[in-house]
């Protein structure tokens, strides 16, 4: 009888273990799963500003190895170019040239463009109030891809002034408008990079499909890591910040004159006959943005 009982208290209690180890492993599988995967766990965080912690390691990335050349991503040519010159007057705010970025919330090609951009202008400068943000849904591939917002952000530097423009946000609803000073070069297609006037940039990178499925620090892991996804956001952010050095006069050098920048072939003079008068510009202050810190590291 006694021996009985016992029986009956050890198969209770490795039920009761066996019913926790169940629920444990179904409570680490699930919450992999919204932390890595499903954009129901992802844009969950969107307008949340950047974590110290990711900020500290966007800016390692940027002034790691810079990788290879960002050449390859810059067409000048035929139907498939994605750099022209622009023939208005350099647009110049206290002294320094300005380069001028609009794009959306839900666009997808921005979602990557963003990743280069934010290491290209961390090479010369620093920015706050950065969000996180998801591309939206079902948008050239799967969407929600993980990306950044520079709605409510600011960019200080000594040698490059950056403008930026969410215009719509993930929902497609208008969110900004584009001033006058830079709606009559915009074409209307995101993302638009305007360099001083002088060069255009379309579409940087064309598959951000790339990103499918990754979070923040995976991809921040990718670029550390130099694989494919990292490799071509490297290449993105060198061909950018070939652009702005030839803004900069190659300042700084420490920048402008790493391997992989001087050897980003830009294929692209000014034109000749181009407008050489300086549009004098006063950046208009970010809209007030507050939000509660997240950490994801």
């Amino acid at each position: 009888m006694r021996a009985r009982m016992k029986r009956r208290q050890r198969i209770r209690t490795l039920t009761i273990v066996a019913t926790i180890v169940v629920i444990a492993v179904s409570l680490v599988v699930g919450f992999y799963i919204a932390l890595n995967s499903g954009s129901s766990s992802r844009d969950k965080y969107d307008g949340t500003a950047v974590s110290s912690t990711d900020m500290g390691t966007l800016y390692q990335v940027s002034h790691a190895d810079y990788g290879p050349s960002g050449s390859s991503l810059l067409v000048t040519s035929g139907s498939a170019a994605n750099l022209k010159a622009a023939t208005g007057s350099p647009y110049v705010v206290n002294g320094k040239p300005v380069v001028v970025y609009i794009g959306a919330d839900y666009c997808p090609y921005c979602a990557i463009e963003r990743w280069s951009l934010l290491m290209a202008f961390s090479r010369f400068g620093n920015f706050s109030n950065i969000q996180y943000m998801t591309s939206a849904p079902n948008d050239v591939g799967a969407g929600d891809y993980s990306t950044f917002s520079f709605t409510g952000s600011s960019y200080s530097s000594k040698y490059v002034a950056f403008q930026t423009i969410e215009q719509e946000d993930r929902n497609r609803n208008v969110i900004a408008t584009i001033p006058a000073n830079y709606s009559a070069a915009f074409n209307g297609f995101y993302p638009y990079v305007n360099f001083n006037n002088k060069y255009i940039l379309s579409t940087l990178i064309a598959d951000p499909t790339v990103l499918t499925n990754k979070n923040w620090t995976q991809i921040f892991t990718d670029i550390s890591t130099s694989d494919s996804t990292g490799t071509v956001i490297k290449e993105g952010a060198n061909a950018v910040t070939a652009l702005i050095c030839r803004l900069t006069s190659d300042q700084p050098g420490s920048v402008c004159n790493a391997f992989a920048i001087t050897s980003t072939t830009i294929g692209l003079a000014y034109p000749a006959g181009a407008s050489q008068s300086v549009m004098q510009l006063a950046i208009p202050p970010s809209r007030p943005f507050v939000a509660a810190r997240l950490t994801w590291s």
